[in-house]
């Protein structure tokens, strides 16, 4: 018997497609991560997750964040580079999560934002290690544990094509964290600055940084209060 042929699917239903397709993977994502605590909303660490997983869109190099604190950012990271692996059978790598685990200030007793694992216990590294092995990421994440300045020097000195800073959020913290670590990131790599618009000290470096006329990296994209800048020189 004859079968009519199939008709083509027209752009704006391929387009639909794609994005429902997109629409399950970041809902997926966002309830394998639902048991982990933090200020990152979805909509950014869904960017961070799919920034992880573009190997195929920026140099080679590692992922580096800087402020861990219970694993919520660490899990999206760390699910980009599942998701390359998982599709490629390539080695991604692992997301160097660099964090000292004692808190912010804020995170301090009697802290803006005070913290009852901080609090009580003083560490958030064993609640970290157990929301990352509850996501099935252990594998896929080092720990550095150390501050951000003291951990950089014993970095490898190999390029990080994805860096992501997230720690002391003071003016101050947040200048040093990109001087010390922006240098590693070469021509194409990106760096993911949180909190933009919403604390003071981040905001002000970053608004110094893409005002400086000489400044090497630009402005690409950002979800909520994440801020994505590539380098271009």
């Amino acid at each position: 018997m004859h079968q009519p042929a199939a008709t083509p699917r027209t752009q704006a239903e391929e387009f639909l497609t794609r994005e429902m397709a997109t629409l399950v993977i970041y809902e997926q994502a966002r309830q394998s991560f639902a048991h982990v605590s933090g200020w990152l909303h979805p909509a950014e660490g869904f960017l961070l997750m799919r920034l992880a997983s573009a190997t195929n869109a920026m140099p080679a190099g590692a992922v580096v964040e800087i402020g861990s604190f219970k694993g919520l950012s660490t899990c999206w990271l760390a699910s980009g580079l599942r998701s390359v692996r998982s599709r490629t059978g390539a080695d991604a790598g692992k997301v160097f999560a660099v964090d000292h685990f004692t808190g912010s200030p804020e995170h301090q007793a009697g802290g803006k934002f005070e913290d009852a694992e901080i609090v009580k216990h003083g560490s958030t590294l064993p609640l970290f290690r157990e929301n990352i092995q509850k996501a099935g990421l252990t594998d896929l994440v080092e720990v550095v544990q150390a501050g951000s300045l003291e951990a950089v020097k014993t970095w490898s000195g190999a390029p990080i094509r994805l860096l992501f800073i997230d720690g002391d959020h003071s003016y101050e913290a947040t200048r040093d964290d990109f001087a010390a670590w922006s240098k590693f990131v070469p021509v194409g790599g990106y760096i993911c600055f949180h909190d933009v618009n919403t604390w003071e000290g981040v905001t002000r470096f970053v608004k110094e940084l893409m005002a400086d006329p000489s400044r090497r990296f630009i402005t690409v994209m950002g979800a909520a209060s994440l801020l994505v800048a590539r380098r271009i020189a």
